[in-house]
């Protein structure tokens, strides 16, 4: 590790997968313990009921006490006016209250009518309450329940529901529940098992107020239904199990195993000289993507290596020649009884040497930086004919197809360009003949050609038939790189007269 680099701590990827997994896992726990909100349902749920009830009862109750007055009843009849009620609790700190305080001792028992209408009452509400499980007490004007299933010959006047309800209002309340058994722990993640709704509503006989309804009832809570849906939660735990494990295989068998291989097979690239092959197990094809790339990318890395020793080892044998002429010349010239004329002929030597050295060292340059200077793009010979004619006055040009286009950079297609004419005028030819068609750019010339012996030569590095007049071998190979750059490829063509070299690109040139 370089010095100053801090490797900052970082999850591994299956760890990353343990944690979104165990996210997953405890989704539908974390949604038993954020279901408060469903309380306040199911307490609307109840209050709803104990209202629709309690429109009963106290249309019985006004019917029923019509019969003993002899008087009209509640239900006028079609032209009774409409007054709904809708069910409005919410279970939270601020709208609980306390539990209902205690009844009062009555100090006058009901009048007749209340009594009367007492017995009837009371069966018709032991009855609802086998089913309801709900508590009823009906009340006269005073407060006093006088009839219902538990509480009678009681005071409740002074509740302030109650109060609210013999004043012509109905009133609805939620209040903690007074529990005699020690309530199970997990009741306590519930509001709805702690608290008892209480609903009060006016009982009117015509346009007069005869008493009031009161009723109440514990509302159902979440683990009620919890316990009575267990078989089915038991199926869902065990899907969601199944269905965690299912993702946590998807995501070993697809992501984390495949990247697990290629950081292996990474790790070992380069070591025995073996070449980098991906694995069988690549996953998604994103992750097959990345491995062809990698691959395509150490096979880049080896053929640089590969080029580099070839060329390392050219050029230390192509330095030898003129390192050796410059050092016999540095030798003799040390005589100071040599002649003048021998003198003048190895400073030529010195001269041609370093001259040729310059060539070498300039060539490799080019050379290693012919894939950095490679652009694509799109260009077509017209854009460049006129730099060409005039970096080569001594060549007849011949263009045809010029403003066809070609998937080259214009500054790129001249470097190549420039290396072929300049190759073509060393050798003799004076004219060069550029054209396009489907197999790709055609460099034709009238020079003497290449000879059979040189033709699978003539592409390999420093390969020179002009040695002795300066030729470093290095023209044809930047044109060859440079080309395999931009994903084309350098070859010899069929030609009856010179020279002719083919530049066949990828993508195929597209038709004007």
């Amino acid at each position: 590790m370089h010095l100053g680099l801090v490797r900052r701590w970082r999850p591994r990827l299956w760890t990353v997968v343990l944690l979104v997994l165990g996210i997953v896992l405890c989704l539908p726990f974390a949604g038993l313990i954020l279901f408060r909100f469903y309380d306040s349902q199911l307490v609307q749920q109840t209050e709803e009921s104990l209202l629709s009830q309690a429109a009963v009862m106290s249309a019985t109750f006004a019917e029923l006490y019509a019969e003993q007055t002899a008087s009209q009843s509640s239900d006028a009849g079609p032209g009774a006016s409409y007054d709904p009620v809708f069910p409005s609790l919410s279970v939270n700190r601020e709208t609980i209250l306390p539990p209902r305080p205690d009844t009062t001792q009555v100090s006058a028992s009901s009048g007749r009518v209340y009594q009367a209408i007492a017995a009837p009452l009371t069966r018709i509400s032991d009855a609802a309450q086998a089913r309801t499980l709900a508590g009823y007490r009906f009340l006269d004007t005073d407060g006093n329940v006088f009839a219902g299933t538990a509480e009678i010959d009681k005071g409740l006047g002074h509740v302030a529901e109650v109060q609210l309800a013999l004043s012509g209002e109905t009133a609805s309340v939620a209040r903690t529940r007074l529990r005699e058994d020690r309530p199970p722990a997990l009741y306590t993640l519930s509001r709805g098992a702690r608290v008892r709704v209480f609903v009060a509503m006016p009982v009117f006989n015509g346009e007069t107020l005869i008493g009031a309804v009161y009723l109440s009832r514990t509302p159902n809570h979440i683990f009620r239904f919890l316990y009575g849906e267990r078989f089915n939660l038991i199926k869902a735990a065990a899907f969601v199990a199944l269905s965690t494990a299912l993702i946590g295989y998807v995501f070993w068998r697809f992501i984390t195993q495949p990247i697990r291989l290629l950081i292996q097979r990474s790790q070992s690239a380069g070591y025995g000289g073996q070449p980098w092959e991906p694995p069988d197990q690549l996953g998604t094809r994103e992750l097959e993507d990345l491995s062809r790339s990698f691959q395509s990318l150490t096979e880049r890395l080896q053929s640089k290596q590969d080029a580099l020793k070839t060329y390392t080892a050219h050029v230390t044998h192509e330095l030898k020649s003129p390192l050796t002429a410059l050092k016999g010349a540095a030798e003799l010239l040390r005589d100071d009884s040599l002649p003048k004329s021998q003198k003048h002929r190895l400073l030529d030597a010195v001269d041609k040497s370093s001259t040729r050295m310059e060539d070498l060292l300039s060539n490799m340059r080019a050379f290693s930086l012919a894939d950095q200077s490679a652009l694509t793009g799109t260009c077509c010979l017209d854009d460049i004919a006129t730099e060409l004619r005039q970096a080569f006055p001594q060549l007849t040009l011949e263009i045809e197809n010029s403003t066809q286009p070609l998937p080259v950079d214009k500054s790129t297609l001249l470097i190549m360009l420039t290396h072929l004419l300049q190759n073509a005028h060393q050798h003799g030819a004076g004219r060069v003949r550029l054209s396009i068609d489907q197999a790709g750019l055609r460099i034709e010339d009238d020079g003497p050609g290449i000879s059979e012996g040189n033709i699978e030569k003539v592409l390999q590095p420093f390969f020179t038939t002009r040695r002795d007049s300066g030729g470093t071998g290095m023209g044809l190979n930047i044109v060859k790189a440079t080309a395999e750059a931009v994903e084309a490829e350098l070859s010899l063509g069929p030609s009856q007269e010179g020279a002719c070299f083919l530049i066949t690109f990828d993508q195929k040139p597209a038709r004007t």
